[in-house]
């Protein structure tokens, strides 16, 4: 048990240095580091002193939340840690380490120690479930190759040891001895990643350096006279994506970005690089929600009796809700707010 658990300090403390050193600058690597730390009072819990198992335990229960948040972080073009899930994520560690006193001095009944503990566990399958899933539904929506599958590749490593220790933490399936072979795997498998893709990782958190809300599409323009073969076929892309789009093909539901490459006709690869480096874009849904609500704010102020509704519906949006929610993320307020706004000032 001791060679193993000495085995993961070692991997986590080569994997803290070099993520102190590379990326204590971004949000991402600050989460990353917490989970390092999570990580530590896990494989510590075992052999701390009693009067310290209090904050081993409470630490190591905080895995789940911080996986969750840096899922949220690295994939979500907008991160919303303030909602339903991210009050999961708090209720599952939060609860229980304030519960947990109360419940082992016995002054608190069956409910409550469901309430403080049991349902603060169940909290905690559910957070990391949702990362997981919000990796693989979301990994494909970044457009940048090198970067997309380096993301999947360590959340899947880090998912996988989380949700592991998870459920030995809990059901106590595995022995103490596995501790030490969970974290130690994890940590020298990401440490591969991150040595071998250092630049890549850099990118995980592009929105740090400029906000997503201030991006706007930018004109595609070809450059005129003669240029090299790679330059053509690239200006000639740009000329169909900028022709499909002023055809409205944006408006179209559930709009992916295999659609997108054949009806244009190239590769799924030269679409993903000509939105990115073109367009500045790295994520492809936020591309396609800036050409919808350019749209729909124009409509909002030029046609001010129709509805919201049926603008939502012919920009592309199924439903009223994701509409005010793509546009309060890009606009920064909702489309009624804005509505009214733009109408004043025409007054004035």
């Amino acid at each position: 048990m001791l060679a193993l658990t000495g085995f993961g300090f070692g991997s986590l403390a080569a994997l803290f240095l070099i993520s102190w050193r590379d990326f204590r600058h971004l949000r991402v690597g600050k989460v990353f580091l917490l989970i390092i730390l999570a990580s530590v009072a896990y494989l510590m819990d075992p052999l701390a002193p009693a009067h310290w198992r209090w904050l081993t335990s409470d630490l190591q229960t905080a895995l789940p939340a911080l996986f969750w948040v840096l899922c949220q972080l690295v994939f979500a073009s907008r991160p919303r840690l303030m909602s339903v899930w991210g009050a999961m994520a708090l209720y599952s560690f939060a609860a229980p380490a304030l519960s947990t006193p109360f419940i082992e001095a016995g002054h608190w009944s069956d409910l409550g120690a469901f309430f403080g503990l049991k349902l603060g566990q169940w909290f905690e399958y559910v957070v990391v479930l949702h990362g997981v899933i919000y990796v693989v539904r979301h990994w494909r929506n970044d457009l940048v190759e090198a970067r997309r599958k380096l993301r999947l590749a360590l959340l899947l490593i880090l998912g996988s040891a989380v949700g592991t220790a998870t459920i030995s933490l809990n059901f106590g399936i595995y022995p103490e001895a596995t501790r030490g072979m969970i974290v130690g795997l994890a940590s020298l498998a990401i440490l591969f990643c991150i040595i071998s893709s250092r630049d890549v990782l850099l990118e995980l958190t592009p929105n740090e350096q400029v906000a997503e809300s201030e991006q706007q599409p930018e004109p595609l323009a070809c450059a005129s006279g003669s240029v090299d073969a790679p330059r053509q076929v690239d200006c000639d892309d740009a000329l169909k994506l900028e022709e499909l789009m002023k055809g409205g093909f944006y408006k179209n539901e559930k709009l992916t970005l295999k659609q997108l490459a054949n009806a244009l006709g190239i590769p799924e690869y030269r679409v993903r690089r000509l939105i990115n480096q073109k367009l500045g874009y790295r994520n492809f849904s936020d591309y396609i929600n800036h050409l919808r609500i350019a749209e729909a704010s124009s409509r909002l102020v030029d046609t001010p009796d129709e509805p919201v509704l049926n603008i939502s519906l012919d920009v592309g949006y199924r439903t009223l809700s994701s509409f005010n929610r793509a546009f309060r993320d890009i606009m920064e307020t909702t489309p009624t707010a804005y509505r009214q706004d733009r109408s004043m000032e025409s007054i004035v």
